[in-house]
């Protein structure tokens, strides 16, 4: 896989907003009930979950590692609070097996400490895929499971109408080189041979889509703001943010041919692999 040489913004953006990103929570959390639906918690598991969020799905992680202990990081500190809320009001058994800290996944480094390395929506938020997956599967202990999903949907209507918006002579020259994360994600092609050659065993890489009703497509761009429409905001002055919107809002409802109920169909990238058991 060939790497975008200019994928992502530079430089840190704000903080995320939980109570933004976790209002289309249902839908957010489908994901990973499919993932539940195929891993095998063992009761003894040692997890860490990479870009945690606010937290929910480390939780669901160690109840069911119910001998176990878990981890979430994350980078954002209005997350990491969120997440250290949730842990405050669990009973103390779970809540003496459970810890969250705030630190980058990118530089997350740690060897063979875990039995399970899980990361659900963060990964596409970064560079140097091979180089941060070669640092997640040194974590593992052998026979240990590492488990990723993250959003490939730069094909989809609403972001490729967001690219078109943004490459508009009336937005270009503010936002550069700006992209959606899902455009540094490769095929699951790329990523089963990246597996394979850092050394994990039964690799699995595929896709899934994800069909969400929505009531509107102005939905969509609210469902977009908490994810996807963060590295244009971020560049655009705040005053222009309404503007912005309302243009993205009016492409969608011409593209989607609807102001009305629709279906999002969201396609994400799933990987597994394992750590050979010597």
């Amino acid at each position: 896989m060939v790497e975008p040489a200019v994928p992502l913004p530079h430089g840190p953006m704000p903080d995320w907003d939980p109570e933004l990103y976790n209002r289309f929570r249902r839908y957010r959390a489908e994901p990973f009930e499919l993932i539940l639906a195929r891993l095998a918690v063992r009761p003894d598991d040692t997890i860490v979950d990479l870009g945690c969020g606010s937290g929910e799905n480390t939780i669901e992680l160690v109840r069911r590692a119910f001998h176990g202990r878990a981890t979430g990081v994350d980078s954002s500190s209005a997350m990491i609070a969120r997440a250290e809320a949730l842990r405050e009001g669990l009973e103390p058994e779970l809540r003496d097996r459970l810890n969250f800290v705030t630190g980058d996944f990118r530089e997350f480094t740690a060897d063979r400490e875990y039995s399970v390395v899980f990361s659900n929506a963060a990964l596409q938020w970064s560079r140097n895929h091979r180089e941060i997956l070669t640092r997640w599967s040194r974590a593992l202990r052998p026979g240990g499971r590492l488990v990723v999903q993250m959003p490939s949907n730069h094909e989809e209507t609403a972001q490729v109408n967001l690219m078109d918006l943004a490459h508009d002579p009336a937005w270009s020259g503010v936002l550069g080189d700006r992209q959606t994360p899902s455009h540094v994600v490769g095929s699951p092609e790329d990523y089963r041979t990246m597996l394979e050659e850092i050394g994990l065993v039964e690799v699995d890489c595929h896709y899934h889509i994800f069909h969400h009703p929505m009531e509107s497509p102005a939905a969509i761009v609210e469902f977009s703001q908490a994810t996807a429409l963060r590295p244009f905001l971020d560049r655009i002055p705040a005053a222009r943010h309404g503007e912005f919107i309302a243009e993205f809002t009016r492409r969608l409802e011409q593209a989607y041919g609807t102001r009305g109920p629709l279906t999002f169909n969201f396609r994400r990238l799933f990987l597994w692999g394992r750590r050979a058991d010597i």
